[in-house]
């Protein structure tokens, strides 16, 4: 069950159908979004023959942020109308919160991380999607809660920024969403606390890169168990819960005593891959209900409104 959308009953919904220009499938020949057969076909699949851009990304804080994605081999990536059209509006935001971050390797690291880790993003559902790195560098002192509250809260306000774009298919190509489909929490990002590349930029392939790479399952184990023994870190950051889901899945309601408003869990890089996959999973339901049945359209024109 959808858990992004909203419920029938609120104002405006059911929903007319998206309007064609701000269309979200594509074909090779013409270059442009077909609305209408995506829909009805209920599939949009990945450029063919892939290639990976990466470029800068809008940022309400002017915090460096780039985004990896795929399009098709031959489309000028200096283009902004070449490029937009094939931009997934299902973007995943990872935050190198390393005390050395900077826009170089934000760069580098959202390329490595959409390309090394598309086999898992990819086994379940092979619709596109495009992953964003933001550049915010935080003490070392800091606990893994403190990182967490950090960047739960500039998500929040760039997630609320993007919606808010004066052009509405900007707002669509650069959307933030919330795992639709999972019933606990309603927003989930990942935060990178630690990279062992001692600043060197220079390393053709750094071995933080490489851990990326699917791993078999015991290395995967290991990364969880014990993520200082990687060479990088991550967490995953869990907020805003669901709580009128909690009754029924759980048979009690949310507990401020012992439930948690937010929840983080520290991994080795091994592990983002699979981590990737979880979040993914429910791509071909946000292409054709979330974004085929009009519930983006709905939340996009509800968030100017209020």
């Amino acid at each position: 069950m959808c858990q992004f959308c909203p419920r029938p009953g609120d104002h405006g919904y059911p929903l007319d159908a998206q309007d064609p220009q701000y269309s979200l499938y594509v074909t090779e020949e013409e270059g442009i979004y077909d609305h209408s057969e995506g829909v009805e076909a209920r599939y949009c699949r990945n450029p063919f023959p892939p290639k990976t851009v990466v470029h800068s990304a809008p940022s309400h804080d002017g915090a460096p942020t780039f985004a990896a994605y795929s399009v098709f081999e031959h489309t000028p990536e200096n283009s902004k109308t070449a490029v937009r059209p094939l931009r997934p509006p299902l973007g995943i935001a990872i935050y190198d919160t390393t005390q050395n971050a900077h826009p170089a390797r934000s760069a580098r690291l959202a390329r490595a991380v959409f390309d090394r880790t598309s086999q898992y993003r990819q086994r379940r559902d092979s619709r596109p999607d495009r992953i964003e790195v933001i550049t915010l560098p935080l003490s070392l002192s800091l606990t893994d809660a403190e990182r967490a509250e950090i960047c739960a809260r500039h998500h929040e306000n760039e997630a609320r920024s993007r919606m808010l774009m004066l052009d509405y298919g900007e707002a669509v190509s650069w959307f933030l969403p919330g795992p639709i489909m999972e019933w606990q929490y309603a927003r989930k990002i990942f935060a990178v606390n630690r990279l062992d590349d001692n600043g060197n930029d220079e390393v053709k392939v750094a071995a933080w890169e490489e851990s990326l790479n699917e791993a078999e399952n015991i290395v995967e184990e290991k990364a969880r168990w014990n993520p200082q023994a990687s060479p990088g870190s991550f967490l995953t950051i869990e907020w805003q819960p669901r709580k009128d889901a909690w009754q029924f899945r759980l048979g009690s309601a949310f507990d401020p005593k012992k439930d948690r408003e937010m929840v983080e869990y520290c991994y080795g890089l091994e592990a983002l891959g699979h981590e990737l996959m979880e979040v993914t999973a429910a791509n071909s339901v946000y292409y054709s209900h979330f974004v085929g049945d009009g519930v983006l359209d709905f939340l996009l024109k509800k968030a100017r409104l209020e």
